[in-house]
C-alpha cells in the first residue's frame, strides 16, 4: 500500500498584484495585513478528494470552542460548526480536489488570523499545519523562515511598480483625450447643424416674400383686365 504524505504552497498576493510563493513544510509564514492568503496541501501521490472528508481547522483555539475554517463531509461543504469569522469569506477551491489539493482561500487577512492552520484529511491520516502571523509591516519588509532542508522562491512582482504608474497615467491622459475631441465634435455638429437650420429658415423666408409678391402680381393684374374688359362694355 502507498504511503501518501503532503507537502505545502503558500501564496501571499497583495493588492496590486504582488505574489510571494513559498514551497513545501514551511513552519513560520509572516503575512501583511491586508493581503490575501492562499494555503494548499499537495496529495503525494496525487488523489482526487472529491468525495473525501477535508478539514481546515484552527489549532491555537481552544477545544471546546468552533475550531472549523472550513470542512467537507462526503462531497459536500460542512460549515455548521464554522468560525464565526469565517463565514462568506474563506473559500476552498472545488477545482483542486480533482487533483489531491485542499486549497483555501483567505481575502483580506487580518490580526485575528494569525494563528496555526492545520489541513487534515482523516481517512488518509496525514495532516500539515502552517503558522500564520499577520503583520502590519511594510511588504518590503516581510520576512518568512522555513525549516531547514527547504527552500524559499524568489518573490515574483508582475512588474516595477514605477512602470506600472506610467501606463495607468497615460491611459488615463488618453481616455480625457478621447473625450475632450468628442465633446469638441458634438459642438461642431451642433453648430453646423444650428447654420444649415438657419439658412434653411432664411430660404423659406425668402421664397415667402417671392410668392407674397408674384399673388399680389396677379391680383393686380386681374383688376387691370377686369377694369378694361368694363370700359369695352360701356363703350
Amino acid at each position: 500500500m502507498a504511503v501518501t504524505t503532503l507537502f505545502a504552497l503558500v501564496i501571499v498576493a497583495s493588492s496590486t498584484g504582488e505574489k510571494r510563493v513559498i514551497i513545501n513544510q514551511t513552519q513560520l509564514i509572516k503575512v501583511p495585513e491586508g493581503s490575501n492568503l492562499t494555503l494548499q496541501c499537495q496529495t503525494d501521490p496525487e488523489i482526487n478528494l472529491t468525495n473525501f472528508n477535508l478539514d481546515w481547522r484552527r489549532m491555537d483555539i481552544p477545544p471546546d470552542s468552533d475550531r472549523f475554517v472550513y470542512s467537507r463531509r462526503g462531497g459536500t461543504d460542512y460549515l455548521v460548526e464554522q468560525m464565526q469569522r469565517y463565514k462568506n469569506r474563506a473559500e476552498l477551491i472545488k477545482e483542486d480536489l480533482t487533483r489531491g489539493r485542499m486549497t483555501l482561500l483567505i481575502p483580506t487577512v487580518q490580526q485575528s488570523d494569525t494563528g496555526r492552520f492545520k489541513c487534515f484529511i482523516p481517512k488518509l491520516n496525514v495532516s500539515f499545519v502552517f503558522n500564520i502571523v499577520v503583520t502590519v509591516t511594510k511588504r518590503e519588509d516581510v520576512a518568512m523562515t522555513t525549516s531547514p532542508g527547504y527552500g524559499t522562491m524568489n518573490p515574483t512582482v508582475s512588474g516595477p511598480v514605477e512602470k506600472r504608474n506610467h501606463w495607468i497615467i497615460l491611459s488615463v491622459c488618453i481616455c480625457v483625450l478621447v473625450l475632450v475631441l468628442g465633446f469638441i465634435g458634438v459642438l461642431v455638429k451642433n453648430r453646423e447643424t444650428g447654420i444649415c437650420k438657419k439658412r434653411r429658415q432664411r430660404i423659406d423666408e425668402e421664397m415667402g416674400m417671392l410668392r407674397k409678391g408674384e399673388d399680389e402680381g396677379d391680383k393686380d393684374e386681374a383688376v387691370t383686365t377686369e377694369n378694361g374688359v368694363g370700359h369695352l362694355q360701356q363703350s
